[in-house]
């Protein structure tokens, strides 16, 4: 979905309905919650597999003691100039480990 067809959506909403949450559901995770902030980035940002999952600039990743070359082969997940939703329910993750 672009923008502005999220926008276009936005539009066609009363203004009640613009007054309700915005909420994610994630069935891959079984996680859901508030959307608290969307984000747009100024740099790539990469995911090179940790755990927790973090995304990380290229300078972030030149601190972490990376190489130009293995940077070069990591996927960019968000491009710079997007914008993006972090998905984030510690306490849904950590209930579906401990039940």
């Amino acid at each position: 979905m672009k923008l502005k067809d999220l926008k276009n959506w936005l539009d066609t909403l009363s203004d009640e309905e613009l007054e309700k949450e915005l909420l994610y559901n994630s069935m891959d995770y079984g996680i859901s919650g508030k959307i608290t902030e969307i984000n747009r980035n100024d740099d790539n940002l990469y995911y090179v597999g940790d755990e927790p999952v973090v995304m990380h600039t290229r300078k972030e990743l030149k601190q972490l003691g990376f190489t130009d070359n293995q940077i070069a082969n990591f996927d960019v997940e968000i491009p710079k100039g997007c914008y993006y939703v972090e998905l984030s329910n510690e306490y849904s993750i950590l209930e579906r480990f401990v039940s």
